[in-house]
């Protein structure tokens, strides 16, 4: 978990300073320099492609977010500022089980 400036956003593209879930993994990086990832809103818009995530010392967030599966997108490794913590297996699982039913 990240956290990354996604400004300039457009239209409902979620944007400013904000955590995200990296969904890429490193050693599938086709371009070098950008990471695939899932902004996180702090809105419970009780969708269910949205995964929940604690807050806590281990994802480093200071309140419950939902990781908007339906917006994934490429980020220039710059946007990255610093890192937040990390998501359990089960969380990572849901997210990627979304990603795959947008992609698929």
């Amino acid at each position: 978990m990240l956290l990354a400036d996604l400004s300039p956003g457009r239209g409902r593209e979620q944007s400013g300073k904000r955590p995200v879930v990296v969904v890429s993994h490193r050693r599938y990086a086709v371009v070098p320099g950008l990471v695939l990832a899932v902004p996180l809103t702090s809105t419970n818009r009780n969708l269910r492609h949205h995964v929940e995530i604690a807050p806590g010392l281990e994802t480093g967030l200071v309140r419950t977010s939902y990781a908007m599966t339906e917006q994934v997108r490429a980020l220039a490794v710059d946007r990255i500022e610093r890192q937040l913590g990390a998501v359990d297996e089960t969380v990572a699982t849901r997210i990627s089980r979304y990603l795959h039913l947008f992609i698929a």
